[in-house]
């Protein structure tokens, strides 16, 4: 019975030794040798898998990333062209935009951006350029002007006619900005101010002014190129659809251009070009750039001029279109540009004579009244030194016309040379 016993108690022994364990239950460094192997062995495992799946995220981010970013650009450009379609639909040729005040009571201002090119995004809406609006290829003047500017400019004139003599008959025209003329839409609240500008000078002239409104007959032909694409003046064409506006109200014929020889000047850039200029592009908006102007004008005659460039200047015998002009300089073919006067004799006897107070706007208009007066007077209030009142006399005026851009007639320095013509 007791090596049975013996017997038993080895076979147990072993059987723990076997086990790893002693009767304590503590791990023994017999058996621990097998145990690191296999955790070792499971840890590499372990490694080689954590590589595996992180080369695995590592491939997808580099391969189907980029592709999920590009078919989000894709889907984003096609919902804001679909929405310009729906936007387009309602008005075909102009997209709503708004950059500019909606208080007519004060002037528009705008905050320097740098020059940019018009992406495909921007097409269809247009954008800023260091306060000029550019839209396809074309630049806009925002309006400027508040009823504080168009009261000073009103009481101006009135002042001057106030001081002509009664037989002289006066008008005024102003003459509305490319954007609220054919883009309107773009630059809704601009329009809808200038709009509310030019009806209150319209309702604040006396009744010594026959006021002349060539809104409508502009917006009638804003599809022709009746503005300039990098200038905010109007062309030759604009003017004279103005001008035919003007022979209605005061009643007289207005020439036509059929079988007249028409002269151009190409590659014109204008002052909304160098207004868009900034630190990193020196040469103005490269979208106005690609579409630069063509400057058109007629030969009207061989008249018989005279030129003061300023006041003091002396009158010098000058032909009635100017020849020395270039790319740089071709609005200066309309009345040798802003001087302090310009004077044609054309030959006729209507018994007429006008004198026109304007800015470069008027320049443009004055060739076509060759046809309907004996003697024309162009102005620039900005560069003459002199009394109107004493000069109509002098020169036997019969009609006087005030002619400026909106944005001209909203400025103090303007008005002010304006009032300053009725001081004797």
């Amino acid at each position: 019975m007791r090596i049975k016993r013996t017997s038993r108690r080895n076979k147990i022994k072993r059987t723990s030794d076997y086990r790893g364990y002693n009767r304590f239950g503590r791990y023994k460094s017999r058996g621990s040798t097998g145990s690191a192997e296999r955790s070792l062995g499971k840890a590499v495992a372990m490694a080689v898998a954590v590589v595996a799946a992180a080369s695995l995220i590592i491939f997808s981010c580099i391969t189907f990333v980029p592709r999920l970013i590009e078919a989000s650009k894709k889907t984003f450009i096609s919902d804001a062209s679909s929405v310009s379609s729906q936007t387009e639909s309602k008005e075909p040729s102009e997209p709503e935009s708004s950059e500019t005040p909606k208080e007519s009571s004060k002037p528009t201002e705008s905050k320097p951006e740098q020059s940019q090119t018009e992406s495909s995004a921007q097409a269809d809406r247009g954008y800023d350029d260091n306060g000029v609006f550019i839209y396809k290829k074309v630049g806009y003047a925002p309006f400027k002007g508040s009823d504080d500017t168009a009261d000073k400019y009103t009481k101006s004139i009135n002042s001057v006619a106030a001081t002509l003599d009664a037989s002289i008959n006066v008008y005024s025209v102003i003459v509305p900005t490319h954007s609220a003329v054919t883009a309107e839409k773009l630059q809704k609240d601009s329009a809808d101010a200038e709009k509310a500008n030019i009806e209150r000078i319209k309702a604040s002239l006396s009744d010594k002014v026959t006021y002349i409104d060539v809104r409508d007959a502009l917006k009638e032909k804003k599809d022709e190129y009746i503005y300039y694409n990098t200038d905010e003046n109007w062309t030759a064409l604009g003017a004279y659809y103005a001008y035919c506006q003007y022979c209605a109200a005061a009643d007289i014929s207005a020439m036509t251009t059929d079988g007249i020889d028409k002269n151009k000047v190409e590659g014109f850039s204008g002052n909304l070009v160098s207004r868009t200029r900034s630190n990193e592009n020196k040469d103005g908006n490269p979208d106005l750039l690609k579409n630069l102007d063509t400057v058109e004008y007629y030969t009207l005659g061989d008249y018989q001029c005279g030129l003061w460039r300023t006041a003091v200047s002396g009158e010098t015998a000058v032909p009635f279109i100017n020849s020395e002009i270039s790319a740089q300089n071709a609005l200066e073919v309309f009345c040798y540009g802003d001087v302090s006067l310009f004077k044609v004799y054309t030959g006729k006897s209507t018994g007429k004579r006008l004198c026109i107070i304007k800015d470069s706007y008027g320049s443009s208009l004055a060739p076509y009244f060759t046809e309907n007066y004996d003697e024309i007077h162009v102005i620039d209030a900005r560069y003459f030194d002199s009394s109107l009142t004493g000069y109509c006399y002098n020169h036997s005026i019969t009609d006087v016309l005030f002619i400026n851009g909106v944005n001209n007639a909203n400025t103090d320095s303007y008005a002010d040379a304006i009032a300053a013509l009725a001081e004797y």
